[in-house]
């Protein structure tokens, strides 16, 4: 009977799956579109948007110019300069290299130049100044929001730039209050993908989705429960809750049928958040169950399969989720150095071994620390520590600082958070909003970095730097005691809500 249901649920999604890969293939004659801002913007005669090793290319003079920033071409070179408030962003044609506030970055793919239209990877651009950045292949459709000018002249903005940074977080729950997927402020929702059908059969979750998507898998116990995160997705309008399954509030959140499988207490399903966009599958189960995630990208199944055997060998922390906590720097690599000649390192371990102790008090996770006194350590070492011990997330804490050879270097101040893959960003969300509460400091915003030990760790990662140690009232406040306190107990606060805990 549950082959039979599994069978139907595909032959009711794949004539929705082919038709989106023929409306894909009829809309690739288009020249595509930019929506800024729920404002559709105009594109110069004959550009066409184009998708390059996963960048998507657009004319970068269209978007920065409805933004008021300032852009430079110099022919000679074939560099183009993107400033506002302070903040530059240099490319050059033909280079995979660009820089960004002084600090030299890949690029998945060089900018181009058609006739007198330079075309750039948009999502880079854009992230530097806070903006979040959509595509829609669907129609070829650029999506760009968070640009909305504030009331003042940048001084108090996330980011500095003049515009405010648009990064809500959504208390996470594992059945939250369902509301429609919008974006912030009346703006609409950028979803590449959907997720349009589900169903538990033969000890398996099956997930369909209108896209390649690779979900994020953890388990949280007391009881025992494996949470699947779909970064990036909503609910189809059609969303098919299993053949025998119930669904409520129009989908967005439900029960699929497991009867007949005594180990799992319930699979629930709802929309985690909005922003990002994030589908959840809870499976509960009566006890812990090892298990497989195997992706298609071909046909946008993804199947969590539960009839694994078992090892007979516990993994590091048993059942419970493993946080890795990293103290940047030390040993022989002081980090920052502050006004008073303090050293970031010193700051760093302090804190972390603040938040270690009081996250082992709290149960329920199993704490890893990639260093405890001053010991050098490469960045890949960090990385090795966390993808050895398998752990559901990575939080790395730094402090910042400014060269003296910018323009008022020792006013700049405040905290920021950086994340480097998709998968990390909603740990970023909920973490920042308690770095800032922690420190008190100004609110610079979640931004996107290629930095090694975020983008070459497996699971959620973050960088947390805490404030400045170039300005004067970030410094004094960081080597407080009362200061550390505060901070390390929000870094275990905004450990304990990502996980559910």
């Amino acid at each position: 009977m549950r082959k039979a249901g599994l069978r139907l649920l595909l032959l009711l999604l794949l004539p929705l799956l082919l038709m989106s890969f023929i409306g894909r293939e009829a809309s690739a004659a288009g020249s595509g579109k930019i929506i800024l801002d729920n404002k559709e913007l105009v594109l110069p005669s004959g550009v066409i948007l184009e998708n390059t090793n996963g960048s998507v290319m657009i004319p970068i003079r269209v978007v920065v110019e409805n933004l008021g920033f300032e852009v430079l071409w110099e022919q000679k070179t074939h560099k183009v300069t993107v400033r506002q408030d302070g903040r530059s962003v240099e490319l050059a044609v033909g280079s995979k290299k660009a820089s960004a506030g002084g600090e030299w970055l890949d690029l998945n793919a060089a900018p181009k130049q058609t006739g007198g239209t330079v075309l750039v990877p948009i999502r880079f651009v854009g992230e530097q100044f806070g903006l979040k950045v959509g595509w829609d292949n669907s129609d070829k459709t650029v999506y760009l929001t968070g640009a909305t000018p504030s009331d003042s002249k940048g001084a108090n903005n996330s980011d500095g730039s003049g515009y405010a940074l648009d990064v809500p977080v959504n208390t996470p729950n594992d059945t939250p209050n369902s509301t429609p997927p919008t974006g912030t402020e009346g703006n609409p929702a950028v979803t590449v993908t959907q997720v349009k059908g589900a169903i538990f059969t033969e000890n398996r979750l099956i997930v369909a989705s209108s896209g390649a998507v690779k979900p994020t898998v953890t388990t949280m116990n007391n009881p025992y429960r494996i949470v699947v995160d779909f970064p990036g997705t909503s609910f189809a309008a059609d969303f098919t809750g299993g053949i025998d399954g119930t669904s409520t509030n129009g989908g967005l959140q439900g029960k699929l049928d497991v009867t007949g499988y005594p180990q799992v207490s319930e699979v629930r399903y709802a929309l985690f958040s909005n922003t990002p966009s994030t589908v959840r599958f809870v499976i509960q189960m009566t006890g812990s169950n090892p298990y497989q995630v195997v992706t298609d990208n071909i046909s946008g199944l993804t199947t969590i399969d539960l009839n694994i055997p078992s090892s007979g060998v516990d993994p590091i922390g048993g059942s419970k989720p493993i946080v890795v906590l990293d103290a940047g720097h030390g040993g022989t690599q002081p980090g920052a150095i502050s006004l008073t000649k303090k050293m970031e390192k010193d700051f760093n371990l302090s804190v972390i071994l603040k938040a270690a102790s009081l996250l082992e008090q709290q149960g329920g996770v199993t704490v890893i620390l990639t260093r405890t006194d001053d010991s050098t350590l490469g960045l890949q070492d960090r990385v090795n520590i966390a993808k050895d011990a398998n752990a559901n997330i990575f939080i790395s804490l730094h402090a910042n600082a400014m060269s003296s050879s910018t323009a008022n270097w020792n006013k700049v101040n405040g905290s920021e958070t950086y994340y480097s893959r998709n998968e990390s960003l909603l740990l970023a969300q909920i973490m920042h909003k308690h770095l800032v509460v922690g420190t008190g400091f100004k609110d610079n915003g979640v931004r996107n970095k290629s930095l090694h030990v975020t983008r070459e760790t497996l699971m959620p990662a973050v960088l947390l730097e805490a404030g400045y140690l170039t300005n004067s009232s970030d410094e004094a406040s960081l080597y407080n005691e009362e200061l550390q306190d505060n901070l390390a107990r929000e870094i275990v606060a905004g450990i304990m809500e990502y996980l559910g805990l």
